[in-house]
């Protein structure tokens, strides 16, 4: 349920040039960090000489750091008045970043059409077949989508508080000998009258429902053939459903996008009937988890940025965290579904030496929709770390030692709840992209 549908990587990749702020600059957007972009460009932007990297810059900084109409409005500049400068398969990974904008946005009828012109140009140019079947996946899922009007919240012009309740996580002992491992944030959520809860996840894409779930309540399927974590281990299909209205606290949710999954993996450890994921939480500029008082709250004016800058990203619908660990940067995947935390094999293989000295290795079982597997892992007794400026500490952290174990290109780990459990209140900012710990 972690990446609900994925269309295409960006890769972008431009020349270097002498001149020292559009070297320093293009390294960055060569090397995807878009965190250290996005911290740069301000004070590099006045030295550089290539307009084009500028405004290439912008486009990534509003791409990554949730500003979708400053990233389309430098795409359409970047596509009139530099192409020979950006090159052909550059500016058509760009071109199809457009459509996924859009429908993202809930624009579905923009994006399909976008991308079939965009096939049809590359049909004729005779160009690259990956890139056709990359427009050919972004279309046949847009077009099913064209007629849902785009997600939306009517919400009162106050605060919204929605009482929510943090429970274990109930395993077999043949899992976990504790039988239970780490917590979930479960969501009151009122479908026809009825009340059901729903685990809230910044990890997942879109809500999710399993099969007999969405029957129940009347989800209604706009796609019968969806893959639901493509590119990933555990990859399956699926369906995807909308549903015209839920009610959350006294907010109303409408025309919701459900991933809705068949029988999986998981379901021989725990049963998940429903999430509430990321189409319902990016309608919010910021939402205050309050995990000792029970609540989350919705503010109709979120908190200013504080000093200590940005710290989140958006990358394909999933939240990136920045910390800090003994001087080095750490990008984590930040999903409340996630009822622990781990390092995965890239980090592990970077500190193999101090980390071994400390950790104790041990059989875990482990996994997430549709992977369930046992291996062999490095508990650390104690892990500390800062975000946005808050020291903390994690307890008996999961240090992924298998090179083909499960892990997120470009990431360092995976936090959830037990980045959320510790502290009086998480605010997690998307207007601003920062999450501050209290």
């Amino acid at each position: 349920m972690k990446k609900l549908l994925l269309f295409v990587a960006l890769a972008l990749s431009f020349p270097i040039y002498s001149q020292q702020a559009d070297e320093r600059i293009g390294n960055l957007i060569n090397q995807s960090d878009w965190f250290s972009l996005e911290s740069a460009y301000p004070a590099l932007k006045d030295a550089m000489q290539a307009d084009f990297l500028k405004l290439l810059s912008e486009v990534m900084i509003g791409n990554y750091f949730n500003r979708p109409e400053e990233a389309l409005t430098g795409i359409q500049q970047l596509l009139t008045n530099h192409q020979a400068e950006i090159g052909t398969e550059n500016a058509l990974g760009l071109a199809i970043l457009t459509c996924q904008i859009e429908g993202d946005k809930g624009n579905y009828a923009v994006a399909a059409d976008r991308a079939k012109s965009i096939m049809e140009q590359v049909k004729a140019q005779g160009g690259n077949p990956d890139a056709y079947s990359a427009l050919q996946a972004v279309y046949d899922y847009y077009d099913k989508l064209r007629d849902i009007p785009a997600p939306e919240v009517e919400r009162p012009a106050t605060d919204v508080s929605v009482p929510v309740s943090i429970e274990k996580v109930k395993l077999p002992v043949s899992v976990d000998p504790k039988g239970e491992r780490g917590t979930h944030i479960l969501i009151p959520v009122s479908i026809h009258g009825n009340n059901y809860r729903f685990i809230f996840d910044t990890g997942a894409g879109t809500s999710y429902m399993s099969e007999q779930f969405a029957r129940q309540v009347g989800v209604r399927i706009v796609n019968d053939s969806l893959m639901i974590n493509q590119g990933l281990e555990g990859a399956a299909r699926g369906k995807m459903g909308t549903l015209d209205s839920m009610q959350i606290g006294d907010m109303t949710f409408r025309n919701s996008l459900i991933a809705v999954a068949t029988s999986n993996k998981l379901d021989s450890i725990m049963t998940v009937d429903a999430v509430l994921g990321m189409d319902f939480i990016r309608l919010f500029d910021e939402f205050r988890i309050y995990p000792k008082e029970g609540r989350i709250v919705f503010p109709i004016v979120p908190e200013k940025l504080p000093s200590s800058g940005r710290n989140l990203l958006l990358s394909d619908k999933a939240l990136k965290l920045k910390a800090e660990s003994q001087g080095e940067s750490l990008r984590l995947h930040f999903d409340t579904g996630c009822t622990t935390a781990g390092l995965y094999y890239t980090y592990y293989n970077k500190h193999k030496e101090e980390l071994d000295a400390v950790g104790k290795r041990e059989i875990r079982t482990g996994g997430g929709f549709n992977v369930i597997r046992k291996s062999e892992i490095l508990c650390l007794p104690a892990f500390t770390m800062t975000v946005g400026g808050t020291n903390m500490e994690l307890r008996n952290l999961a240090v992924n030692i298998d090179e083909a174990g499960i892990q997120i290109a470009g990431d360092d780990g995976i936090i959830g709840m037990d980045l959320v459990n510790p502290f009086h209140c998480v605010v997690v900012n998307l207007k601003d992209m920062f999450l501050k710990l209290e």
